[in-house]
């Protein structure tokens, strides 16, 4: 019996002014499910996550989680009901800790503010303590290694580890799905392999959890994704497993070229 579908979306469409970014998208994703996004540059793989959590609102269609409509919500709030990701560029901060930079991902579920440092402070370094606590065992999961070096700063941290970091701050929100722009971006095979065995052990851990992965290296797209679905254009191409799409002349032609494509289906 399939799991459920967690998150969905459906005739995805997104305008800027006459430019067509995304046009009638679907999707569908379910718990436990890995789902890469492939496609050429400009194919609207960015577009399509910047739509799921919020930082675009489509000009039509809609995304649902669980069934709600995440139409129109503030990027902070669709964090809060349970999906979290990671971005093509470092968003970590650089001066402060490794473990701070994990326990700021606990924002969402934070309850203390400033008058309660203030006013009771017991109250809140006893969350503080327990949000530590909580980002000590994200950095296990993550990579044994990167727990190791918790009180380095983490603009010290190789890229590898900036990666992982990101994964871990990601986790700290407790999502439901959670998204990966491009997370081997800037690591070279011996650290994608290590990364692919990290988030295996993620999965392992978590079996709930869902994933969509934008991703350009093809090892990682053929050896994690359950399905893969191909953008170009703003279009879905092809969606299938990675044996199925990376045989269809128009996924080839998107990315290989009209000319290249047909050699390769000589």
């Amino acid at each position: 019996m399939s799991a459920p579908v967690i998150l969905e979306g459906s005739g995805l469409t997104m305008r800027f002014g006459g430019l067509v970014a995304m046009a009638e998208v679907d999707f569908t994703l379910r718990k436990g499910e890995i789902l890469g996004i492939i496609g050429p540059n400009g194919a609207g793989k960015s577009t399509l996550l910047n739509i799921i959590t919020g930082i675009y609102v489509p000009s039509s269609g809609e995304v649902r989680l669980s069934g709600e409509r995440l139409n129109g919500q503030p990027a902070h709030r669709i964090v809060g009901k349970g999906i979290a990701r990671t971005f093509q560029s470092s968003r970590l901060f650089g001066d402060l800790s490794v473990l701070d930079n994990v326990i700021i991902g606990r924002h969402t579920h934070m309850k203390t503010g400033i008058f309660d440092v203030i006013l009771r402070r017991s109250k809140a370094e006893a969350e503080l303590a327990e949000a530590a606590a909580i980002a000590e065992g994200l950095l296990k999961a993550v990579s044994r290694g990167l727990y190791e070096q918790r009180h380095r700063p983490a603009a010290e941290l190789p890229q590898a580890d900036r990666r992982r970091l990101e994964i871990a701050r990601a986790l700290a929100s407790e999502p439901k799905v959670l998204l990966l722009d491009e997370p081997s971006s800037g690591m070279d095979d011996a650290d994608t392999d290590a990364l692919m065995d990290d988030i295996r052990a993620l999965c392992a851990e978590r079996p709930e959890l869902a994933m969509m992965i934008i991703e350009h290296d093809m090892r990682l797209v053929a050896s994690l994704p359950h399905r893969v679905l191909v953008l170009d254009y703003g279009q879905k191409l092809a969606e299938g497993s990675y044996e199925e799409v990376r045989l269809i002349p128009r996924v080839q032609e998107a990315y290989l070229g009209r000319k290249a494509a047909q050699n390769a289906q000589a």
